[in-house]
């Protein structure tokens, strides 16, 4: 069967620098265009590799996949269309095997007059390649080595991609969503070890791409300044440039806002939402993120499952800010370390139950627990970071005072962003950490490494060989029965383990000043960046 049209997407799966000339410093001025404030700039462009957040949303700019994921412009919903591959038939003898016709597209390392380089079947064996070596440590490679055997070359223009069971093409096509990367650079072959190499290491920090725009300059610590790619394959971009600014401070970003010096601001405060409806031409996308808020315990300080146990009973988590935790609507309480509407949101025609709570809220068992570990009278900081404003104060001072009601004495200190990640990721120094973690996929099948032993992401520093094993087994569960049953032992083994105090999930706003046709359903707030345009 032919595919060529739009798929629903249904759960398959964040130092300075300036010129000097003869002695005098030239200061550099903020290029012009659509301008993004975030309070930390990539760390690469390379969608491969692991990347901060930043990094991960600057992908869509630059990337396409074979197919990309858009946002409908009527019903907000996101659904999966196909990008790069012109038309992906199923096999209907073996309902494993898809064949991928690549459009006649080229890569953006070319100028005005000359075309930039094809397109090629080369290209994608090369991606996938590259995502599953093993020495990459790509984020997606044990997502994408879950689904498909292998892909290899038909010709110059097709693909065959080979699942490892049969698969339907809904849930094929979100598959094929990962980002397309050349299998040359600067006319060398790519090494499939991207993280080694001079070639592969300029491709991170200059990369070529086959998206809406292309990277025109990176000033670190600055911002990075985009193109609009005017051969791109799909809607040309309407404006000429975008500009991703670093702007820590909330405070500055909402001055910057409201005097037009920022036209779109992603890391947004709940709490100043009144403040934003009152500042003119302003619009205010909300969606419900994959994303959440919780607690990180470092686990080498606080040692006792029963004390971190005892904290995590102890909170009142509907109450930690009144007129935002205790909404009726976009606000998910999570119990675990997934969100707990997981199911419903990604399977619920499978299931659609919350996860269960297995450290439900008792003062008393959380008195008794604290006191019985240890935990009772001991002197606790809780960091948050600069960039959480006055809602991260609000939210860390509401489970430092819900934590000493159960005789724990612990004071909510307000750290600078650098220090904080230093303390939280480097240092580990740390007793409790209020942390914003965001970047998922609608399947959270990146979270593992915050729990693994020894995970790219595990700050808490917790280490279970059964946990392990959980996310093993977990990565090989191809049927959704299969896959929500693990998830499950996966929940309940965290509960038991108790690293972290689980909050919320919180709808998002984003703020756009000054631009039309700005639409947000997701955490990777580009998916409609080719339709944005500044108001007349």
């Amino acid at each position: 069967m032919g595919l060529n049209k739009k798929f629903l997407a249904i759960g398959i799966g964040a130092v300075a620098v300036a010129g000097a000339v003869v002695g005098v410093v030239v200061a550099k001025s903020q290029p012009k265009g659509m301008t993004v404030a975030i309070s930390e700039l990539p760390d690469s462009l390379n969608p491969v590799l692991e990347q901060n957040i930043a990094g991960l949303n600057a992908n869509e700019l630059i990337f396409d996949g074979l197919a990309n994921y858009e946002i409908d412009s009527v019903s907000g919903k996101l659904y999966t269309e196909l990008a790069l591959a012109e038309e992906i038939t199923q096999d209907e003898k073996t309902l494993k095997n898809y064949t991928v016709t690549l459009r006649d597209v080229f890569w953006n390392d070319g100028d005005e007059s000359t075309p930039g380089t094809p397109v090629t079947s080369d290209d994608v064996v090369y991606s996938f390649k590259a995502y599953t070596y093993d020495g990459n440590n790509s984020p997606k490679r044990d997502y994408l080595k879950s689904f498909i055997k292998d892909v290899t070359a038909i010709d110059s223009r097709t693909v065959n991609i080979e699942f490892k069971d049969p698969i339907p093409a809904y849930n094929a096509i979100p598959v094929l969503t990962f980002k397309i990367v050349p299998s040359k650079y600067n006319g060398l072959a790519m090494n499939v070890d991207m993280r080694s190499g001079d070639n592969e290491r300029k491709f991170s920090q200059s990369p070529v791409g086959t998206g809406p725009f292309k990277l025109k300059k990176w000033e670190i610590g600055k911002w990075l300044e985009f193109t609009r790619n005017g051969s791109y394959f799909k809607t040309v971009p309407q404006a000429d440039s975008l500009v991703i600014k670093r702007t820590i401070d909330p405070v500055v970003r909402m001055n910057e806002l409201s005097k037009g010096r920022i036209n779109v601001i992603l890391e947004t405060n709940p709490m100043d939402r009144p403040t934003v409806e009152k500042i003119d031409n302003v619009d205010i996308n909300s969606y419900l993120p994959y994303a959440f808020y919780q607690i990180e315990i470092n686990t080498s300080i606080i040692k006792d499952a029963d004390a971190r146990k005892a904290m995590a009973m102890a909170l009142d988590k509907p109450n930690l800010i009144p007129s935002i935790t205790d909404r009726e609507t976009g606000v998910v309480i999570n119990n675990g370390l997934y969100p707990t509407n997981i199911f419903q949101v990604a399977i619920p025609n499978y299931v659609n139950e919350p996860l269960p709570n297995h450290l439900p809220y008792d003062v008393q068992k959380a008195k008794a627990l604290a006191a019985s570990s240890g935990l009772a009278n001991q002197n606790i900081n809780l960091i948050y970071p600069d960039s959480m404003g006055d809602f991260g104060k609000a939210l860390a001072e509401g489970v430092a005072a819900q934590l000493r009601e159960i005789g724990v004495n612990v004071e909510a200190k307000r750290t600078g962003n650098q220090v904080f990640n230093r303390m939280l990721n480097k240092e580990k120094s740390f007793e409790l950490a209020l942390v914003y973690h965001g970047g998922f996929d609608n399947l959270y099948s990146s979270i593992d490494s915050m729990y693994r032993s020894n995970g790219a992401d595990n700050v808490t520093g917790i280490a279970d060989a059964e946990l392990d094993s959980l996310f093993d087994e977990l990565a090989t569960k191809n049927k959704t029965e299969d896959w929500a049953k693990q998830i499950l032992k996966i929940n309940e083994k965290v509960a038991d383990l108790s690293p972290a105090l689980y909050l919320c999930s919180l709808q998002k706003d984003v703020y756009s000043r000054g631009l039309s046709n700005v639409l947000m359903a997701t955490d990777n707030p580009f998916l409609s960046v080719e339709d944005w345009k500044f108001k007349n």
